[in-house]
């Protein structure tokens, strides 16, 4: 597989979204983001596809791209050896390691944009270190559900997410760090267990790994906020929050339970240097 990583962006959004049995639903879904856009030559969209899933490459080539094309929208589509649902974050990755965005956006085949204009909110955001959380359907969670996270995020982890779940993963260093920011932009998650609808072997298929909060996963996330808050305070960016809870002065998780309005979260510990 081909990676072309370039730290130096080229265009504003990239949207990356793998995909499986579901190209008429990924195609509906990306249409919702380029029919509410202000301008879409500023996003290109980069779709994932599993080299065995024949009916879904079959189908974004021979409906979705001349579409696309017709529209002037730029998309490039990838097909990859099959990692599984177990694995989302390898595809993730990969989209990433191929985008040229300032913003990396995180999307699902089922997920529908709401909001004109989407994207000009997205890019006045553009320089600040900060992981943006749209406003969905999921009960108020507070965890940004469709990740937007600035081109910076990779080149300084060089991943964008080391574990399957990987909103929980960007999410919670976000918090650690103080740099969630909640934009007006609304998603509705078109998900079974949401909406009724979209109950097909995909969604049933789906296996959950809760691999983000092991002893080790936890050590490497707590050196995610490290870096995450040296680079926001070497450009001047808010650290003091990170600062705070290093400090012992409160529970690093504050933050992100003061957003967890319907208590869907627990804590996770976190050491802290508990400096006087």
């Amino acid at each position: 597989m081909t990676v072309r990583y370039n730290p130096v962006p080229s265009t504003e959004i990239s949207v990356l979204l793998p995909t499986r049995g579901r190209g008429a639903l990924a195609h509906k879904s990306l249409l919702s983001l380029i029919e509410n856009a202000k301008d879409i030559k500023n996003v290109e969209f980069l779709i994932a596809i599993d080299d065995d899933d024949q009916e879904t490459i079959n189908y974004c080539n021979e409906t979705l791209l001349p579409d696309f094309k017709q529209r002037d929208v730029e998309c490039h589509i990838y097909s990859m050896p099959r990692q599984g649902y177990e694995q989302l974050q390898k595809y993730v990755n990969y989209l990433g390691y191929n985008s040229s965005g300032k913003w990396l956006l995180f999307w699902n085949d089922d997920a529908v944009m709401q909001t004109q204009g989407w994207d000009e909110e997205i890019i006045s955001y553009n320089g600040q270190l900060a992981i943006l959380r749209y406003k969905d359907n999921h009960n108020s969670h507070p965890y940004s559900v469709f990740p937007i996270v600035p081109r910076d995020w990779l080149t300084l982890f060089e991943c964008l997410s080391p574990a399957q779940q990987t909103d929980a993963w960007i999410s919670q260093v976000a918090y650690l760090t103080d740099s969630m920011i909640t934009i007006e932009s609304e998603v509705l998650h078109d998900r079974a267990d949401i909406t009724g609808n979209n109950d097909d072997e995909i969604y049933k298929e789906r296996v959950y790994l809760d691999d983000a909060n092991t002893p080790q996963m936890v050590q490497m996330k707590q050196a995610y906020a490290a870096k995450w808050a040296w680079l926001r305070k070497l450009l001047g960016q808010d650290s003091g929050w990170y600062d705070h809870w290093q400090a012992g002065h409160a529970d690093p998780w504050d933050k992100m339970m003061e957003m967890d309005v319907n208590n869907q979260l627990v804590q996770i510990p976190i050491e802290t240097t508990n400096e006087s």
